[in-house]
């Protein structure tokens, strides 16, 4: 259901959730599901915004590397800082855990038994702030409003369920559609015009659209939606926090929403503080830092320093975090998979996480990280072998007159450094490449075209539901960022993973999918990284987990 720019088909997406989301997650990031992660973000301390966020005894400051996009549930992004804000005031279906399984939040249940219809049962408590049930026709309206066509949001594609437009929208001034089907007020039906498997609808259907009040804002015309005032200062939610204040650059405040329906939060209020990564290893020292979420980028030199401060606990995530590196295989001279097995054999990738990392990631390739319940131990890897660099070469009838041009992000500072550590080992193997090192932004607008010959960018995907991204990263006969590389065999496994309820043969399926793109080489993880999580030990109950960090937030306490 969610999607991005990248993608030019019409079908669900996972993927920049995390681009932005993980920083790199980050989404990360590049999903939910999965995401891209930049990592931009503003310094708070000096600036016009800091004056907003306070600190004291009954304050909670968590820090934040990516900027907020908005707090408009119907105009979000899929990056995890605008997921993570948004559903503070209005909760999804349900959420991802630290274990990658699901959390329900306004659901009660999610099942299905055909992969194509989807029965959700909204929890009976499911309350707004004003005392109102949150109902069936409360998550009919949302999808409705995030897919008319003065709304369309470009970052969700409900195309897969029935009744919808080709282009992802609702019929124009649509009040009910087929493929959501209310059964009573807290029962409803999504209904798919094919398969989709149950992790796939969870990772995003239920993920990822924040549901929305129809009795407070049904009379908002559908063209002021993204624009009318109610919106930055919403007074019917039913998540735990109502917004008091935001600056997107800078800050999100909130205050404890005292009629909760699973209770009332112990912590008064809330802020998001939006800082640079250099920056957070003073406010942790200063007090004015609480919890730093995972998403963060934390620079690796400062890490050690983290750890060691007295009052805080740390934590590493699952190396979820892929520097995601993707051939151009449009191009004739990358078009041979030889070259491109020939460019992944040449790097020392696992000396580029020992130096720049400080061993906090792996090398695995393919697409699946250690992490995942999908993980093949017995996968095949393509270790750093210059020798077989040179030989799959020459068989390749390689010149070395090309000059390749290689991308990444000016934010990843790891990836600048390890940009000049691949330059040496490519050319050691008779390979050049000119180094361009762009804002996020302008990254993510190159990827599959001319200008490019191979970029990284941070991405993160759910380990439990790979079907969406792997569908537009490789899986497009036209426009993809892996130059429209397709496979057919790859394009019916995926296929399957739709269709199979059976675990057993979905791992079988992905490690399938797996070990052909390997051989094929359209994409290859550069590494695979841990971020850090820090929390104050005067905070209780709270972990600073990738995913659901926030899902219990009302048992916080100080």
């Amino acid at each position: 259901m969610r999607k991005n720019g990248r993608w030019k088909e019409k079908i669900l997406a996972a993927g920049l959730a995390l681009v932005m989301a993980a920083g790199l997650g980050a989404c990360g990031s590049a999903s939910a599901g999965s995401s891209v992660t930049g990592t931009s973000g503003a310094a708070v301390s000096g600036s016009t915004g800091a004056a907003a966020v306070q600190t004291g005894d009954d304050i909670v400051n968590i820090a934040f590397t990516d900027s907020v996009g908005t707090v408009n549930p119907l105009n979000m992004d899929v990056t995890f800082i605008n997921y993570y804000a948004t559903s503070m005031m209005f909760l999804p279906l349900a959420s991802f855990n630290d274990k990658y399984e699901p959390d329900y939040l306004l659901a009660e249940s999610i099942t299905t038994d055909d992969n194509q219809t989807f029965k959700v049962k909204l929890k009976d408590n499911a309350a707004w702030s004003d005392g109102e049930p949150v109902t069936s026709d409360d998550v009919i309206y949302t999808i409705l409003k995030f897919t008319c066509p003065a709304v369309a949001n470009p970052n969700f594609d409900f195309t897969p369920f029935k009744g919808f437009n080709d282009d992802g929208t609702s019929p124009e001034g649509a009040t009910e559609i087929e493929g959501i089907h209310k059964t009573d007020d807290k029962n409803l039906e999504f209904i798919c015009k094919d398969h989709m498997s149950l992790n796939t609808f969870l990772n995003n259907v239920a993920t990822w659209v924040c549901i929305l009040p129809k009795h407070a804002i049904e009379n908002i015309p559908d063209d002021q939606l993204l624009t009318d005032s109610w919106f930055s200062h919403p007074d019917v939610v039913d998540g735990p926090y109502f917004l008091d204040d935001y600056d997107p650059a800078h800050y999100v405040s909130y205050h404890a929403n005292e009629n909760y329906f699973e209770g009332a939060p112990k912590i008064p209020k809330i802020n998001f503080r939006i800082m640079q990564g250099s920056e957070i290893l003073a406010g942790l020292k200063s007090g004015e830092i609480d919890m730093v979420h995972p998403s963060c980028s934390i620079p690796v030199e400062d890490r050690d320093a983290v750890e060691k401060l007295e009052g805080f606990t740390t934590k590493y995530t699952d190396n979820i975090i892929n520097e995601m590196t993707l051939f151009n295989t449009s191009k004739e001279y990358l078009s041979d998979p030889r070259v491109r097995q020939a460019i992944i054999y040449a790097i020392d990738r696992d000396t580029i996480v020992k130096q720049l990392l400080n061993g906090k990631g792996e090398v695995t390739d393919g697409f699946i990280c250690s992490g995942s319940p999908f993980y093949n131990e017995g996968k095949t890897k393509l270790s750093y072998d210059p020798d077989k660099a040179k030989q799959l070469l020459e068989e390749a009838g390689w010149d070395g007159s090309q000059t390749l041009q290689y991308y990444v992000s000016s934010s990843d500072s790891i990836a600048v450094k390890a940009a000049q550590l691949i330059q040496q080992y490519l050319q050691n193997v008779g390979v050049k490449i000119e180094i361009n090192t762009v804002d996020f932004a302008t990254l993510m607008t190159i990827g599959g075209t001319d200008e490019e010959d191979f970029f990284s960018v941070q991405y993160t995907i759910t380990p439990n539901d790979y079907w969406a991204d792997i569908k537009n990263l490789i899986d497009v006969q036209d426009f993809s960022w892996s130059g429209g590389y397709y496979n057919e065999k790859v394009d019916e496994d995926l296929a399957k993973t739709q269709e199979t309820t059976d675990e057993t043969e979905l791992k079988s399926l992905y490690n399938e999918i797996e070990e052909q793109v390997i051989e094929d080489a359209p994409m290859f993880p550069m590494y695979f990284q841990s971020n850090l999580g820090v929390v104050s030990d005067r905070l209780k109950n709270a972990t600073p987990s990738f995913y659901g960090a926030f899902d219990n937030i009302q048992e916080w306490s100080i």
